[in-house]
């Protein structure tokens, strides 16, 4: 018998609260039905598997994110609002870094036909694009301009959730010269 009030969303947060604490590796049905404490069978009313589990892990964590840089770049433009959504981003990722890690992991392959998943990919998308429109940058070069912005967020957020920057001192410093210099390419960025 299920616990009363345990529903999908719950199901999903608890899994998110594990893969903070333990990292995304350390998940299991096992062990997630022992922290809710219900029997195992319990959670597959829920979840169909541990994949799938991960996958609505993933799109909470899409939809999550989007909401925050959305909300980050309100009433915003160019520089201010790509260095805001950027502090979201990376703020983010620091409060949640395995479910960071494990949404990268589990993103739906493009040949999936996943509509939620591809929705709010989309509107996460579309969040990144609306800050890099405030530089003047219009397609085709957006999508490349959006791809850059993104690709120095995740790297550096990346490296820094897995200790990857050995030096002991504050990177915050760093993190602002990463961003000026994104800045800096966004502003020359090629026009078509």
């Amino acid at each position: 018998m299920g616990r009363p009030g345990l529903n999908r969303a719950a199901v999903v947060a608890a899994a998110g609260d594990i893969v903070d604490r333990e990292g995304f590796g350390n998940l299991t049905m096992a062990g997630l039905a022992k922290r809710l404490g219900v029997a195992l069978p319990s959670l597959y009313t829920h979840v169909r598997s541990l994949e799938h589990l991960r996958r609505e892990l993933a799109l909470v964590v899409t939809e999550e994110l989007s909401r925050r840089m959305g909300e980050a770049i309100q009433g915003r433009a160019g520089r201010d609002a790509v260095f805001a959504l950027a502090g979201a981003y990376r703020d983010y990722v620091l409060r949640c870094p395995g479910r960071y890690a494990m949404a990268m992991a589990a993103q739906p392959a493009p040949s999936e036909d996943d509509a939620r998943y591809r929705d709010a990919a989309l509107k996460c998308a579309g969040v990144v694009y609306s800050a890099v429109r405030g530089y003047g940058v219009a397609e085709p070069a957006l999508t490349d301009a959006a791809r850059f912005l993104r690709a120095a967020l995740h790297g550096f957020v990346s490296i820094e959730t897995q200790g990857g920057f050995t030096l002991s001192q504050n990177l915050s410093p760093a993190f602002d010269a990463l961003m000026a210099g994104v800045d800096r390419a966004l502003a020359s960025w090629p026009r078509p």
